[in-house]
């Protein structure tokens, strides 16, 4: 190893060593709390306000007139956005790299980048006046969406038997917080003013940056990463070579990266489960993104806007029960649990937009349903992972475990292109998420093992054998 890598190690672990030992405030977990639940809002809103404003940016992008989503025009322009949608999970093959770098050089910055990422996405949609440069805002917003540092900081953070309680609780104010999509869409939105959706990205575009930028002021690096991240660079240059040498064998890395995870996650019993059930169930998730469409179809844009406005809260109490009942029922149970909410709530929104039930009915539904999608989700996705790796590695494994499991959005995706032009789109939801959640389930609660109150800070690659 250099001269220049040795000096630049030294003042490193100087740095982290200084910043390991400064005083917290009593009140540091409270604080920090709070800064990182208003992060998961923005993230949320993030990813749900271009599937809320899906008709409108379509009506006004592609100048479709008649503003009917049964219309042949919108149907096909529906296809294109869909397309690129899919196309964009392989634009998420470098997010792993991306995210794979905070456990070189620490969270806290990718926090920040992660928190202003979203916040120019949204504001590139947002000022579109064009096709392409909405889908390039889209892109963006798709990019630092899955990445959840702020989910990663509060495993590294909360108290082990808190850690989904705590993640849970956060997730589940930040889902509640996406009601202020319905709120917002009731004040600008006009059928009379095509372009009226732009107005509603306003404030989240303006909360995104500014808190970005203010959380580096009151976040400090996670203790886990801290501790990890000095004991290596407190080895000698012997000791780190056979360091090397033992994580060779075993498929691991001190200092994490994408082929390392790679390498770590097909060899690992464990996580190679985990990986086979996430990519089955993240099948399901397509129907996220058409939700708005099958509203519009079946109501007044009022009406939407109350269904909007009402799904957040049913979809934030569903999360945050799921996180007290995951600490106590443990991962598996909850899943099986979240699952069945997810496509008992899908099956009562297909039937109150099909028989006019109304906006409260289809909303109540909706949001029970993608509370119990995605909570499910991020057990798969964040929990299970994190809890499954060893802390050298979890950054890494978890942001490519994350891009692995999603790529199974592609099959849905497809199936949902083609299956569109012959089977209704409501209809068309049941028929592709119920055969694929099963199977899910089945191999989540066969083939893998409970990781609940496991202690982070001693995983190692034999704890799931």
């Amino acid at each position: 190893m250099g001269n220049n890598t040795l000096e630049k190690e030294a003042k490193e672990l100087v740095r982290l060593r200084k910043a390991a030992s400064a005083p917290k405030p009593a009140y540091y977990l409270g604080m920090i709390m709070v800064v990182l639940t208003i992060i998961y809002i923005v993230d949320e809103v993030t990813s749900n306000i271009n599937s809320a404003m899906q008709p409108y940016i379509i009506f006004d992008l592609f100048k479709i007139s008649s503003r009917d989503v049964n219309s042949t025009e919108y149907k096909e322009s529906l296809n294109y956005v869909a397309s690129w949608n899919l196309l964009s999970n392989l634009f998420l093959i470098i997010a792993p790299f991306y995210k794979a770098l905070s456990d070189r050089y620490g969270r806290r910055l990718f926090l920040m980048i992660n928190t202003i990422g979203m916040g120019l996405g949204m504001l590139v949609v947002m000022t579109s006046t064009s096709v392409v440069q909405y889908i390039i805002g889209m892109l963006f917003m798709l990019f630092f969406t899955p990445n959840d540092m702020q989910v990663l900081y509060i495993m590294e953070t909360a108290p082990k038997e808190k850690r989904a309680t705590y993640s849970f609780v956060a997730k589940g104010i930040a889902l509640i917080s996406v009601s202020s999509i319905g709120v917002l869409s009731k004040v600008f939105l006009n059928d009379g003013v095509s372009s009226s959706w732009k107005y509603v990205y306003a404030i989240p575009v303006v909360v995104a940056l500014v808190v970005g930028i203010l959380s580096v002021v009151f976040v400090k690096e996670t203790p886990v990463f801290l501790e990890q991240r000095i004991f290596y660079l407190s080895l000698t240059e012997e000791e780190k070579e056979r360091r090397r040498q033992t994580e060779k064998e075993n498929n691991t890395s001190s200092q994490g990266g994408v082929f390392n995870a790679v390498k770590f996650i097909f060899t690992n019993k464990q996580l190679r489960w985990i990986l086979i059930a996430g990519f089955l169930f993240f099948a399901t998730t397509f129907y996220t993104s058409y939700y708005a469409t099958v509203l519009e179809g079946a109501m007044t844009t009022q009406m939407v806007s109350l269904a909007l406005l009402i799904y957040p809260f049913c979809n934030g109490i569903v999360t945050i029960l799921s996180g007290l009942f995951s600490d106590k029922l443990g991962r598996k149970r909850v899943c099986l649990l979240l699952g069945t909410i997810a496509l008992g709530g899908l099956l009562i929104f297909v039937l109150a937009c099909r028989l006019g039930w109304g906006p409260i009915t289809a909303g109540v539904a909706y949001g029970c349903s993608i509370g119990g999608l995605w909570s499910m989700s991020d057990t798969l996705i964040l929990t299970m992972p994190a809890e499954s790796s060893p802390s050298s590695m979890r950054s890494s494994v978890m942001g490519t475990i994350s891009v692995l499991i999603g790529a199974g959005m592609f099959i849905g995706q497809i199936a949902f292109i083609i299956g569109q032009k012959f089977i209704p789109i409501d209809v068309l939801f049941l028929v592709i998420c119920v055969p694929f959640m099963a199977l899910s389930l089945i191999i989540l609660m066969t083939k893998v093992k409970e990781t609940k109150f496991v202690n982070l800070d001693q995983v190692t690659v034999d704890t799931f054998k």
